[in-house]
């Protein structure tokens, strides 16, 4: 029996790391995944916070370079980015939509930023 849960355990373990590979994608190959919600990794270049509040993280080059955009709008309360620094490796899930020729992902919820290392 606990050889059979083992072998379950490590079937659930490898199917989802085989799912989560598959819908990574880095920020510079963001831009070809328009419209499809995926898992998106990369370096923060910047961040920068509007006067109204919205807040823009930068990927890879800083702006107008940025090859990827994590915006987290005004009023999106309980998102919190404290962790975020140049040059931290980001993970965060979403739909990723394109702004003036830019991919990009709006954070609406904490749950949505996956990893900051």
């Amino acid at each position: 029996m606990k050889t059979k849960l083992f072998f379950v355990l490590l079937l659930f373990i490898g199917i989802s790391t085989v799912t989560y590979s598959q819908d990574t994608v880095s920020t510079k190959d963001s831009k070809n995944f328009i419209g499809e919600t995926k898992i998106v990794r990369g370096i923060v270049a910047s961040i920068f916070v509007s006067n109204k509040g919205t807040v823009l993280i930068n990927f890879d080059e800083a702006h107008p370079n940025a090859t990827f955009v994590a915006v987290i709008k005004t009023g999106s309360t309980g998102v919190s980015y404290a962790d975020v620094k140049k040059g931290s490796i980001m993970t965060i899930t979403g739909k990723i939509e394109e702004y003036k020729g830019k991919p990009e992902i709006i954070i609406t919820e904490q749950s949505q930023i996956l990893k900051v290392e």
